[in-house]
């Protein structure tokens, strides 16, 4: 009996400007979708390189095909979604905010079954898969590859915002092609608080000993969700009119990403979420912007998906009178993070930044991490990537290696990712070098900055530039 395929395609466009807000109750529905999440991610990351998935995203298509599978393939599905303890809940509530997402503030998730005009799919599947996931059934003529692929990169186009308009080509298209299942998932998402433009800064970004970068690091000082150990720091910054936060899963040591990757599961996420409390915290991160195309066929077979890809799938409750297998599951991605350009004060910009240096979490992501899009409610993770290498940097020459990390390593301050502020503080016409964290900021009268071209003024040591504070009446710094 002759196979049939079926492609499956998993798009995704990401921009950080504007977001709606998830309405799942359950966190037994997240375990399962994160704990599917980590393995995937953990077949995908590769030494050096960036990874940008959204695994909701991949669930969804998967689902889809899940929905017409039937004995030793459905029961592959259930141990690879972790379906069997969770299905109710992820039916009733994770994946109910699909069927609304048009009335989701920036948040739009589209899915549709492409079927060969030739055949009918099963009543059955169609209904299944049109009340749970609210999917579209279109009809297109696979034998004509140049108009099927027209037909499905249309419709990626209008629903990613045209940010993604070539993800299929004719050679992804073959004479066995009856069916695809594609989810598009596009997502704009505007912070709570902003980044100011001002404040973003050109820093060094330490991708490994072989590799740094120059690249823009954003910056602010604002309350946020922090935990911290030996091993890794970890905030969460929410959205605006949203019950989604960004993540970042920072290491202590600038090379440590790989030991922190060994100990990602569902479980020890959950626990972290549930650790955080808010703090002040400095938080730079670099702007981030990256585009992937990734097939995930082999990464899915190495997790326990083999048979759907071979002559032993069982897709009859799709078509029941012709035999299917999943040619390849397709997925791209397209994410940029910015500060969400606002208009800034240049006269208050440095005297906010400095007030918050006293009593704050320094949290400067310039080495690989990790980062999440995470439903608060549930802990549910709709995005995840691995930041390693700026794909927009400027790279820096090695004769500077030895000199970026010293620099590093003795910064008491870091400003913006340039070099050691010096602090003084006037007393009798004196000015008295001292530790800016044995000030409180409140007991200050005023403060001025010079910028690098007067630090002559006050030293003959190679500062970028010096803050001169002074306190109110009667008021003293901190004795050691």
């Amino acid at each position: 009996m002759k196979y049939k395929s079926i492609t499956i395609l998993v798009l995704i466009s990401l921009m950080m400007t504007h977001l709606g807000p998830l309405h799942a109750q359950h966190k037994g529905s997240s375990k399962s979708l994160n704990q599917y999440a980590f393995d995937l991610y953990g077949e995908l990351k590769d030494e050096n390189e960036n990874v940008f998935l959204s695994p909701l995203s991949t669930y969804y298509a998967l689902l889809l095909a899940y929905e017409g599978s039937k004995n030793k393939t459905k029961a592959a599905f259930e141990k690879v979604l972790y379906l069997k303890d969770s299905t109710r809940y992820i039916y009733d509530d994770l994946y109910k905010q699909e069927s609304n997402s048009d009335s989701l503030f920036g948040l739009k998730i589209s899915n549709a079954v492409w079927v060969d005009k030739k055949f009918e799919v099963e009543s059955a599947f169609k209904n299944t898969v049109s009340s749970k996931y609210s999917s579209d059934f279109k009809q297109t003529e696979f034998a004509n590859a140049e108009l099927a692929v027209t037909d499905i990169n249309r419709w990626v186009s209008d629903k990613t915002n045209q940010r993604i308009t070539n993800m299929v080509t004719p050679s992804d298209i073959n004479s066995e092609t009856k069916l695809m299942i594609s989810n598009a998932v596009y997502f704009k998402g505007e912070w709570l608080t902003k980044f100011e433009k001002l404040r973003t800064a050109e820093s060094t970004f330490f991708t490994d000993n072989e590799n740094q970068y120059k690249v823009d690091f954003m910056n602010i000082t604002e309350n946020l969700n922090y935990f911290e150990n030996e091993s890794f720091q970890f905030i969460t910054k929410p959205y605006k009119d949203s019950d989604l936060s960004f993540c970042v899963l920072l290491p202590k040591t600038l090379y440590g990403l790989e030991a922190i990757e060994n100990n990602l599961n569902a479980e020890f996420f959950n626990e972290i979420l549930e650790q955080t409390v808010s703090t002040k915290v400095w938080l730079s991160i670099p702007k981030i912007k990256l585009e992937t195309s990734y097939k995930l066929k082999p990464a899915l077979t190495n997790m326990g998906l083999n048979s759907v890809f071979n002559n032993e799938a069982e897709f009859s409750g799709i078509l029941k009178n012709e035999p299917l297998t999943i040619e390849q599951v397709a997925h791209k991605t397209y994410i940029d993070i910015t500060e969400d350009y606002t208009e800034a004060a240049a006269a208050t910009t440095t005297i906010v930044y400095i007030r918050g240096l006293p009593s704050y979490k320094t949290f400067k992501a310039d080495h690989p991490f990790v980062f999440f899009i995470v439903d608060n409610k549930t802990n549910a993770m709709v995005f995840m990537g691995r930041y390693v290498k700026p794909q927009e940097g400027k790279v820096i020459d090695k004769a500077n290696f030895v000199d970026n990390l010293l620099k590093r390593n003795n910064k008491k301050l870091d400003w913006g990712g340039n070099d050691k502020i010096l602090i003084l503080i006037a007393e009798r016409k004196k000015f008295k070098p001292i530790d800016i964290q044995d000030v409180n900021f409140n007991n200050i009268e005023y403060l001025k900055v010079y910028k690098k071209e007067d630090v002559k003024k006050f030293t003959t040591e190679d500062y970028y530039g010096v803050v001169v504070l002074k306190l109110k009446k009667n008021k003293k710094i901190k004795k050691k």
